[in-house]
């Protein structure tokens, strides 16, 4: 063919088209990183074998879940790929990160590749001399590719937050660092329909590994559709034994989390679970509890997640998890009116709470013990010792002669089993469950609440049980503000 035919904005075009057509050639020819450890901060993007198969591997895919090793340059071949859709026009690709530094970083590394591909793409400010091709522009969360008489593409970047990216049809989402995403589950349910189209639209979920997280639960199912891509620590060239023995000298076993040689090393992560003990075949069971049973609810509640567990306890001091409730935005008069309907026919003895529910909010004066009683249920405060509650949960729900105490009835608690099953211990205080998902922590929460608060005896004659008049009102009066106390007093007379 005779180039010197076409003008140079006509070999540009013809140019960028042939990389539309092919996507390897496209990142290895024109693709630029930031490379730390290089003397020159800029690199050309040239793809190691792993790299290439795993790009080979999402562009091929719908849904595609990326657990991978640290730093090994697989933020930047997503975003290669999401630029790569991009030179398209009129295309959309939305970038969901944990927080807005994060968000605004992934546009400036797009910026980075853009700005080293002024073969193919000039700054919208800085065009040479009679530029008629295509331009780009940015802000901190947004980059733009201006097409001569056609529409623009565009890459959208957001924060975590339950509703992001719910608005816009989009034909990429990438999720960055996906495991460490608040509300991974929510977005995950707004952002999906966004590219569900029968033509097109895809997703790049990309993470280390965090346990009891949205993200494990994505690449261990193994019939939710996802394309499963793992990439361990050699898939950089430049890793070999020495580099990984001196790095687990410096990290010991925290090495199998960040630099994993296997899935299975990815998913055994130091400290482990925290109720190893809780299995299908001991901790689920058909049978209901018989004879003279009391009943409790013991719960957890705020406005990210009202959960509530009903326990029943025979005379022999066995517990049964027979109910759960799960669902956030609850108001406390939504919340009582749920939890005093699913529990229409029972005998309630004590409504168990912990005790930050007895602090005082700032916008009523009341506390929100106070407000669940003026919307007919009386709570029981708990201790708020944690430790000694994660203590008592372990009591409960350990194993002897092949039986736990504190079991669940097959069918009704399914969140709260997922939950003990997956909660690991914290990395900093092993004698307590980690606080992170938070996701996982609302049901052990509402069990430790009865756990820590119930003193088991060998037997208890219910018929010989005198139950103390107004417990819990007791208790309310005791901790609460005079104004407040004058109020129960005033509804509830003196307790007995």
């Amino acid at each position: 063919m005779d180039l010197t035919a076409y003008k140079p904005s006509e070999l540009r075009e013809k140019e960028i088209d042939y990389c539309r057509a092919n996507l390897e050639y496209f990142v290895e020819t024109y693709g630029h990183i930031e490379d730390k450890d290089a003397e020159t901060l800029i690199q050309p993007f040239n793809l190691w074998d792993k790299q290439r198969k795993a790009l080979r591997s999402f562009r091929d895919n719908k849904l595609n879940v990326i657990l991978k090793a640290r730093q090994l340059g697989i933020t930047w071949l997503v975003l290669h790929y999401a630029l790569w859709k991009m030179i398209n026009p009129g295309r959309t690709v939305i970038g969901l990160s944990r927080t807005e530094d994060e968000a605004q970083e992934l546009v400036r590394r797009m910026s980075v590749i853009l700005d080293n591909m002024r073969e193919l793409f000039a700054p919208k400010t800085d065009q040479p001399i009679n530029w008629v091709n295509s331009t780009w522009e940015n802000t901190s969360l947004i980059l733009t590719i201006h097409f001569p008489n056609l529409p623009d593409s565009v890459f959208k970047c957001f924060p975590s937050s339950p509703n992001a990216a719910r608005s816009f049809t989009a034909d990429l989402i990438i999720f960055d660092e996906w495991a460490f995403q608040q509300f991974a589950e929510d977005i995950w349910k707004a952002g999906f329909p966004t590219i569900n189209r029968p033509s097109g639209g895809q997703v790049v979920g990309l993470s280390t590994i965090e346990r009891g997280s949205f993200f494990e639960n994505i690449f261990t199912d193994p019939d939710n559709g996802f394309n499963k891509i793992f990439i361990p620590w050699y898939a950089d060239p430049r890793r070999d034994e020495t580099w990984y023995e001196n790095t687990k000298r410096t990290m010991g076993d925290m090495i199998t989390q960040e630099y994993p040689a296997t899935i299975e090393e990815a998913l055994t992560v130091p400290g482990g679970s925290f109720f190893p003990e809780v299995k299908r075949e001991t901790h689920v069971v058909k049978k209901e509890l018989e004879g003279k049973l009391r009943r409790y609810v013991s719960i957890d509640y705020g406005l990210d997640m009202l959960s509530a567990h009903w326990i029943q306890v025979d005379c022999h001091g066995n517990a049964q998890v027979y109910r759960e409730y799960d669902a956030p935005d609850k108001t406390i008069g939504a919340a009582c009116d749920i939890l005093m309907s699913m529990s229409e026919g029972e005998h309630i003895e004590y409504w168990l709470a912990p005790s930050d529910l007895w602090s005082r909010s700032q916008e009523t004066g009341k506390s929100r013990a106070i407000l669940f009683s003026e919307n007919g249920i009386n709570l029981t405060k708990t201790s708020r010792d944690f430790q000694a509650g994660c203590a008592s949960m372990k009591e409960w729900l350990k194993v002897v002669d092949e039986h736990p105490k504190l079991t669940i009835l097959d069918g009704c608690a399914p969140n709260l089993y997922r939950c003990l099953q997956k909660i690991q211990k914290d990395k900093k205080r092993p004698n307590v469950y980690a606080k992170d998902p938070h996701d996982l922590t609302h049901d052990p929460d509402s069990l430790r609440s009865f756990c820590v608060w119930w003193v088991r005896s060998p037997d208890i004659d219910y018929d010989r049980i005198e139950t103390k008049q107004h417990r819990s009102i007791l208790e309310d009066i005791e901790n609460a503000s005079e104004e407040d106390r004058e109020y129960l007093l005033a509804k509830y007379g003196e307790p007995v």
